[in-house]
């Protein structure tokens, strides 16, 4: 992540819309940030299907999603099966990022 990216909190469908209609009118990669241990209070299925439906219905906008899975592995990995890309967990854990590479996923730091 570039340090000039737009980082926006999203929770569900609606915020994550609005956010990349924004960035498609003023030409953004946004970086769109779930609450902390998202995964473990919204569940790795809704998030992947966020995720999903944003690129089918903005094909045209870039965007990364980063997926908080707070410092629970399980949920982390859960992400991961569900088709999650980018991940965050605090504290990072090494095994979980070996994992997600393997999925062609990564875990990244949470931005702050």
């Amino acid at each position: 992540m570039a340090g000039d990216d737009t980082i926006v909190l999203v929770r569900d469908w609606r915020q994550m819309k609005a956010a990349l209609t924004a960035a498609r009118e003023a030409k953004q990669v946004p970086v769109l940030l779930t609450p902390e241990n998202a995964a473990a209070t919204y569940g790795a299925g809704y998030l992947a299907a966020l995720q999903d439906r944003a690129r089918e219905e903005f094909p045209d906008v870039a965007f990364t999603l980063i997926v908080d899975c707070g410092d629970t592995p399980g949920y982390a990995l859960a992400c991961l099966r569900a088709g999650v890309r980018m991940i965050s967990m605090s504290p990072y854990n090494d095994k979980i990022a070996d994992i997600a590479r393997q999925m062609g996923a990564e875990l990244v730091r949470r931005p702050t």
